[in-house]
Parts: C-alpha cells; structure tokens; sequence
C-alpha cells in the first residue's frame, strides 16, 4: 500500500515536470506572429510523439518513464524478428572473423595504431544489385574500461546524437529491455544538397560467448512506419563484436598489435557496416568522407569512455 502510494505520488510529480514544460511552450507560442506560429507548426507536423518527448528536458528518470509508456513492445511484439535474430547474429560474427571473411581485397583507410584507440579502417565497395554499389566498412579498435560500458554508451540514443551533429531524431519505436532488442528509428537532417535521410530498423544486442557481446542491425519494411517526407535508407547489415582485451592475449597477431597495452584495462571491438543511403557518391570522395567521419566517431567515443 505504502510501495503504491510512493509510485503514485512520483508519477503524479513526472506529470506536473511535463505539464509545465508544455505550458511553458505554449505561453511562448502566444508571444508569437500567426506566420511563425504556422511555420513551426508545419516544421514538426510529421514528428511522432516520441521525438516531442525527447525534446522536453527532464531528468533520465523521468523520460525513461514517459517515453516507455508510448515505446515499450512486448514479447510477443518481437517474435516476428525470431530467425532473423540468428541469422544477423551469425552473420555479424562472421563479417567480423578475418579468418571466415578475409580482408585481403579491402581497402586499409588508416591504420592508427599510435593512437589511443589504435583504429583500423578498411572500405571496399560492393554491388548488391546489377544497378546499386554500396561502400561497405570494418574496423577495429580498443576502448578503455568493460564490454558494457561501450554497449551501454552506444545503445544510449540521446548520448549518440549528441556526437554527431547531423542527427534529427533518434530514438526507439519500440523495445523489449529484457531481450535487449528493439525497433529503432533514425534521420539525419539535409546537407549542402542531400535531402533529408532516415532509417528504420530492428536493433538486437546477445551475449555470443563468454565475455563476449554481439551488437547487430538491420533495416525492416513495415507498413506502420510509410515513408513520408525522407528518402528511407537501408541498413543492409551493421554491428560489432565487443570483448575484454585480456580474452585474446594469445592471439598472437593482438598480443604484438597492443603488447605496450594493459589488457585488463580495454575492450576490443570489430565493427562492419554495409547501408545503401540511397545516394550516388564516387568512391575517390566516399574514402575521405568515411575516414574523417570514423575517425572523428571513435575519438569521440574513446574521450567519453574515459
């Protein structure tokens, strides 16, 4: 009785913080031309409530909470994505085993093994249809501290678009926090003369192995979520493989890669990347763009990790 009462009273509080900011929201559109009222109005028509939530300032608590009540899926509501769970696991695993999937035709984009996190890029272009190439990546790379302190940072939507500036919104249609996967949705806003890009797909995170994480995505079809304004894109496969450091020191070619590293003190990590943004980019300018752009990520992420 006691427990719910407390429950209670903390929902009614998260309510009050929500209301006022709304009202706060709604007090500043008064100040406002009927012009300016109309040009934002049709600025976030399109928007689903979700991304309205993230947008209110409230504490973690608080939005966990709310948006959970609009976002949370079901078992059931997952059953759908059963065998395509394996198969991207399987898949994932075995893009990011040199030894299964040679890089022996890739392109090396930068080997930065003096720096902190020791990058590795490589890209290569791949045609997935007679008329459609896609660049697809790997690299590899170090992080400081524990598996689950990169597999929380990088499942963290509000943190990862804070990274990257050309993110619109970023957040989960649904999600099952106890099967750890959920239905994401993804849009970068439009650059120079790129339109506006979004994505939707199904996000699964499994434990593989001992110590060892799988984190994999890929893009569904589904007609609750039509294309409206963006050009849809597609994940075609993307996910990493995540370890401690100290489970490969007698992998010989990892031992001399990092042999002036404490191996208790860092995570490995092999990424792949194979998404189609629906746009025509010679390859010659994809290679630069992809390596400042990694680059700059795993900088980001090593400082925040730190």
């Amino acid at each position: 009785m006691g427990s719910q009462c407390c429950v209670q009273e903390r929902n009614a509080t998260r309510t009050s913080i929500a209301s006022k900011d709304i009202q706060d929201e709604l007090e500043y559109m008064k100040e406002i031309t009927y012009g300016q009222q109309r040009r934002q109005i049709l600025l976030y028509e399109d928007k689903p409530i979700c991304y309205f939530l993230s947008k209110i300032q409230l504490s973690n608590e608080t939005i966990t909470t709310a948006c959970s009540l609009n976002e949370r899926g079901t078992t059931n509501e997952f059953e759908q994505y059963e065998q395509i769970q394996e198969e991207l696991v399987k898949e994932i695993q075995e893009k990011c085993d040199y030894s299964i999937s040679p890089i022996d035709d890739w392109i090396i984009l930068c080997d930065n093994i003096n720096t902190k996190s020791s990058l590795k890029l490589f890209i290569k272009q791949m045609e997935i249809d007679k008329k459609t190439k896609v660049n697809a990546t790997r690299c590899e790379f170090i992080v400081p501290g524990k598996p689950q302190n990169f597999i929380d940072f990088t499942s963290h939507f509000q943190k990862q678009k804070e990274l990257d500036p050309r993110i619109d919104a970023f957040y989960p249609i649904k999600q099952n926090e106890e099967s750890k996967e959920s239905v994401v949705y993804l849009s970068y806003k439009p650059i120079l003369m790129t339109s506006a890009r979004e994505f939707i797909y199904y996000k699964k995170t499994k434990q593989i192995d001992t110590n060892v994480w799988c984190d994999v995505s890929k893009s569904i079809t589904d007609s609750q979520y039509p294309i409206k304004n963006k050009v849809r894109g597609e994940i075609l496969l993307s996910g990493y493989l995540i370890q401690p450091l100290s489970n490969l020191i007698n992998n010989d070619y990892i031992n001399n890669r990092f042999k002036n590293k404490n191996f208790d003190d860092y995570s490995f990590v092999r990424m792949y990347s194979l998404c189609d943004f629906k746009m025509s980019i010679p390859f010659y300018m994809a290679k630069g763009q992809v390596k400042q752009e990694m680059i700059r990520y795993i900088d980001l992420v090593y400082q925040k990790l730190q």
